[in-house]
This record gives structure tokens, sequence and C-alpha cells, in this order.
């Protein structure tokens, strides 16, 4: 699995690369659109622009909904602007990157930004100019008044920088997705192979995309100096419906299961998924449905309890923590399973 993640220390690119001084590979930058908020979208759309290392294009789709974004657009020749039906975000960003004519292609959510030297800064990581890989970044997340949350940025970053040093990249993406949607940099080209967004995967569907760009053999380097997106918590965001998170995770596990041989990454996998099964279940513990809860439980701990081959393998902190995980939602589920009956 090592053999296809690639990091390299940012001093040493920064001697060797000459993409900051030359802009010789061209970047489409893409943001799908769906009824933005009119501050926020200002802001992504000139964090864009204004890039230290300027893109070729900005390519807006707009996925179905209202037409207003469009007065709030600048005059700048580098906007290509779309409409079509709505399909949702992962639908919307394989339509924009079919037109986009750049080598790399660069992806910010509509509610998010990027720092002036985001794309600079990624391009230092990559040691061929025009070579087929993925670079992916740190972020700050704020809040909705644009203020960053320094507890819960810094613990973003800290789990990016252990799984990323690592040389089980692979497995720790499997255990969960710590690549955010506003910090991809892929060549063109790996969508070829790896293959487009999969809006059965949504909104998980960036975790989907990074796991098949790995699986597909390409190198992806992970900078580490410093956050380069800003990603926005607020209300309103896609993660905060559990249901619809919890079901989109479920069926990346199962895709990933189809897809993989290796057995340390679908002992991960299998787990994650019973885990999140469970997850799942307890959602009908708290909407009242409780004989329905009961079934699926009692199953699914089950599963946990007597398959321990799930989660036992070589690496010891991967164990540790999954192991913390399973124990977690089997006691949680067990003591609601109990208390049902007398809910009921």
């Amino acid at each position: 699995m090592a053999n296809f993640i690639y990091w390299h220390q940012q001093s040493l690119f920064y001697i060797m690369n000459t993409f900051t001084s030359n802009n010789d590979v061209t970047v489409s930058a893409i943001i799908a659109v769906y009824n933005p908020d009119p501050i926020f979208f200002k802001q992504a759309i000139l964090s864009v622009l204004d890039q230290i290392y300027p893109v070729l294009e900005l390519v807006l789709v707009n996925d179905g909904g209202s037409e207003h974004f469009r007065d709030l657009l600048p005059d700048d020749s580098r906007l290509r602007v779309f409409s079509k039906q709505n399909e949702g975000v992962a639908a919307t960003r394989n339509f924009a990157i079919r037109q986009c004519r750049g080598e790399y292609i660069a992806f910010l959510d509509q509610d998010d930004y990027w720092y002036p030297d985001k794309l600079q800064e990624q391009f230092t990581m990559i040691p061929v100019q025009g070579e087929p890989c993925m670079v992916s970044s740190p972020i700050h997340i704020v809040d909705h008044r644009g203020i960053i949350l320094n507890t819960l940025s810094e613990k973003c970053n800290k789990i990016y920088r252990f799984k990323t040093l690592s040389e089980t990249v692979l497995l720790n993406l499997t255990e969960g997705n710590f690549i955010y949607s506003s910090t991809p940099l892929i060549h063109s080209s790996v969508f070829n192979k790896a293959g487009f967004y999969d809006p059965w995967t949504q909104p998980h569907d960036d975790w989907d995309m990074s796991l098949r760009v790995i699986l597909s053999g390409f190198p992806v380097y992970f900078y580490q100096q410093k956050p380069l997106s800003v990603w926005r918590k607020h209300e309103s965001n896609e993660s905060n419906k559990e249901s619809a998170m919890m079901r989109s995770k479920c069926r990346v596990e199962k895709k990933l299961l189809g897809m993989v041989k290796d057995e340390a990454v679908r002992k991960i996998a299998a787990t994650n998924l019973l885990i999140d099964y469970l997850d799942r279940d307890n959602l009908l513990y708290k909407k009242r449905l409780y004989v329905r809860f009961r079934k699926l439980t009692k199953y699914h701990i089950q599963q946990l309890i007597l398959d321990k081959s799930n989660y036992i393998w070589h690496t010891t902190d991967l164990l540790r923590k999954l192991s913390h995980r399973v124990r977690k939602i089997v006691f949680k589920s067990a003591r609601r399973f109990i208390v049902s009956y007398f809910l009921s």
C-alpha cells in the first residue's frame, strides 16, 4: 500500500519545483452552486480569482437552483457559468469536470474559501510538472461569522498530520475521511482511470473519490505546513443531516468492500460498517421506533461481538482506536436495547 502513497518534505520541493516561477501548468477551479449565501459565495469566488498561482478558469455549475447568484459574479473573463437540472453535488461536479480545460482541477464548495497561496503551495508538492496525481492540504474551520474555531481546527489538523505521515495512509483513510472537499488538486487524467464522483455515495462522495484515487495507483501528496483552505461550519451544512450522512457513509464502506482485496483494508471497512449500522439503529431509538430498533441492534451487536476477526489486524494504533469505538457503540446500544422495553 505504501508503494503508491508518497509524501515529501515541503522544503525539498521549494528547491526542485518550478511551478511558482512559471505557470506552464493550467488549473481549472470548480464550484457546484445551489442557492448560495451571497456573502459566503462572493468570498469563495474571489478566493479563487485572487490566487497567487492564477487559475485558467473558474467553472460554476448551477445545480437547478435560482439564477440570482449570477448577479454576484465579478466581471472576469475566467468565469464560465453553466446551469442544469437538480441532481446533487456529485453529478454537478462531474458535469463541471467535463467542461474543464485545465490540466489540473481544484475543487471548492460554495460556502468555503481558499487562502491566496493555496494553489501555489500545493504545486510545490508535485515533483514532476504535469504528473497525474492528487494533492491535499490542511484546513481552518470557521463559524458563520468567519471566526476561526481554533480548537476544532487544531483537532482536525492533528488527525490530518498523524494519518498522512504514516505509511498506512490507505488504512487510515479507510478508517475515516480526513481529506476535506475544498482541498484536493487533482490531475484531469486521474478521472479517466479512477472514475468520476459517485452520486450513490453523496454526501460522502468526496471520501469515496479519494479512496478510488489511491486504489487506482496514483500518487497522493499531502501538504503539511499550514492550512490552505477554509471550511465554514454553519447550520445548513450537509454534515448536519445525520441520517443522510450515516447512510452515505455505509454506502462508501460497502462499495469499498466490493472493490478491494487487501485483508487489512477489508477488516477496517467491515468493522466500520457494523459500527455505522449500529449508529443508524440508534437513530431509530431516537425516533421511538423501538421494535425495529431492537431487531436490528440485536443482529448488529452479535455480528460485532462474534466476528472478532473483523477488528484484529497488525496495526496497533488502529486496533486500539477501532476497538474503543466497538466497545463504546456496543455498550450504548445494549443499554438502549434494555431501556427500550420500558419505553414501549
